[in-house]
């Protein structure tokens, strides 16, 4: 007999909890110290409950990693490389992306582990590192167009934005502010500067 419409929702519930749960202690405790059964326990389900969703500890910390990053991409991605203002465009872009950081924390903070033992979690890592090429590259191509235009010095685009993303990670993970915060939008100007927009 197939589920009931009620049931998958509850399966989906189930499993989005156990991943939440899981992305918080992998990222407050690391991969060695976090087991399925802490994950279970924070989860509020049974021990066996959670291989009805995930095969084994390293399909979890993999979904964990990277589940959260094809949400957050499509937002990191939303701007337009050839808009006919790319300063404003810009500025539009870097508040969007600080106010995104902004809320980051458990999920940063694992992707940086992540990043740290890249050869250890090579699978997560190739998938992180294949967002972290398309993002330079977007925003090359909105910078080419900028300095294409007049509006901001020539400098190799690629490293521009590698510096931005560096940017982008070093303010979530040094700052402990609200993502309320007026604070935050403080920063946008200083992201701006990068780009070395010639009329600022």
């Amino acid at each position: 007999m197939p589920l009931s419409e009620e049931q998958v929702l509850k399966m989906k519930q189930k499993r989005e909890t156990i991943l939440q749960q899981a992305i918080l202690l992998f990222a407050e405790h690391g991969y060695d110290d976090t087991t399925i059964a802490k994950v279970a326990k924070a989860s509020g389900v049974s021990f066996g409950s959670v291989f009805t969703y995930f095969e084994n500890k390293d399909q979890l910390f993999h979904a964990a990693v990277t589940e959260p990053l094809q949400e957050h991409s499509v937002k990191l991605l939303d701007f337009d490389p050839q808009a006919s203002e790319p300063l404003l465009e810009l500025e539009r872009m870097v508040t969007n992306h600080i106010k995104i950081f902004a809320a980051f924390d458990s999920y940063l903070r694992l992707v940086v582990q992540v990043v740290g033992y890249y050869n250890r979690f090579a699978h997560s890592f190739a998938e992180l590192d294949a967002f972290h090429n398309s993002f330079r590259t977007k925003i090359a191509e909105l910078l080419i167009n900028g300095q294409e235009k007049g509006l901001l010095h020539v400098q190799d685009p690629k490293y521009v934005a590698t510096a931005y993303m560096s940017l982008l990670i070093g303010l979530r993970v040094n700052l402990t502010d609200e993502p309320q915060s007026n604070m935050w939008e403080k920063f946008v100007p200083f992201a701006m500067q990068l780009f070395g927009p010639k009329n600022r």
